[in-house]
């Protein structure tokens, strides 16, 4: 029995063909999905993964998208997508627990609601809260590992299990995460009562000025360096507006690579790759990437 009659014996999900990274990510190309899978419940998101491992099938987990690069070649394994998931949270004794399939932005404006503030760093982080545990993200000189009390995922054996914030070996954009199969399900937040509703809207329309949010971008490309902005270094190598063909660097802000038409994977990795190396070579400084180049 193959994955796909695996799923649809079980009654697992979806098993579809015919899809493309250029529908399902924020960039907008890339090429197509051999298996598109999409589970009904994240009992069958278990059992699922639990097939994948077992039978060494090649996954890439897929929430909003909106951080990563596939190529035009496509991916010849199956794409979980984790964004039709239930979501949900709740909060006793001042502890949040939350789904990891709960969209970020939403969080942080939902939990400003109820004057739950110290998540309001991820209002203007796209994607899914399992994405950004996974990157440790952050903004405003704060990120995930600041908060994070331990977190729950599914492991190769389709076990659950519990990491405290010390097992889960933060650093800037990474966690151990990066390094083991796993899916996170959800995570638990140490909270405080601060009003935030007011610094979100600013954020917001500071945002609208200095990012090109009206475009498709993956968000930021490069992670910052220790002593520069990843966009200063840009700045000074002249390359805010460059392009190869639809594959644009940002005019309102240099980290990020726009898709301003019919960009291909290739030519957004091209550009990548060209200010990376002139990076190296005008200033001996190297911008690691903090997108996900599949």
């Amino acid at each position: 029995m193959n994955f796909n009659e695996y799923i649809v014996e079980n009654q697992l999900g979806i098993v579809e063909s015919g899809y493309t990274f250029q529908e399902l990510t924020t960039i907008g190309c890339g090429g197509a999905i051999e298996t598109l899978y999409t589970p009904n419940s994240v009992a069958s998101l278990q059992k699922a993964f639990v097939y994948i491992i077992e039978h060494n099938l090649k996954y890439f987990l897929l929430g909003n998208g909106s951080n990563t690069l596939a190529m035009d070649t496509g991916f010849d394994g199956i794409v979980i997508h984790l964004r039709k998931l239930d979501y949900s949270y709740e909060i006793k004794d001042s502890i949040l627990t939350c789904s990891a399939f709960y969209p970020t932005i939403k969080l942080a404006y939902d939990l400003a609601k109820e004057d739950w503030g110290d998540l309001s760093f991820l209002g203007g982080i796209p994607g899914l809260l399992g994405g950004a545990i996974y990157n440790n993200s952050g903004a405003y000189k704060d990120d995930i590992a600041h908060h994070l009390l331990d977190v729950t995922y599914i492991n190769s054996a389709g076990k659950l299990v519990t990491l405290s914030n010390r097992d889960c070996a933060f650093s800037y954009r990474k966690s151990i995460f990066h390094y083991i199969d796993g899916i996170i399900l959800f995570a638990r937040f140490q909270l405080e009562k601060i009003k935030t509703s007011e610094v979100l809207e600013r954020r917001a329309k500071e945002r609208k000025l200095a990012q090109p949010l009206e475009s498709r971008s993956m968000g930021s490309i490069f992670k910052n360096n220790p002593l520069i902005s990843a966009w200063k270094v840009i700045d000074a190598l002249g390359m805010r507006g460059f392009h190869i063909n639809d594959a644009t660097v940002s005019a309102k802000h240099a980290n990020f690579i726009i898709n301003t038409g019919h960009a291909k994977s290739s030519e957004i990795l091209s550009l990548i790759e060209l200010i990376q190396k002139r990076a190296e070579l005008e200033f001996g400084i190297h911008l690691a990437y903090e997108i996900t180049i599949l």
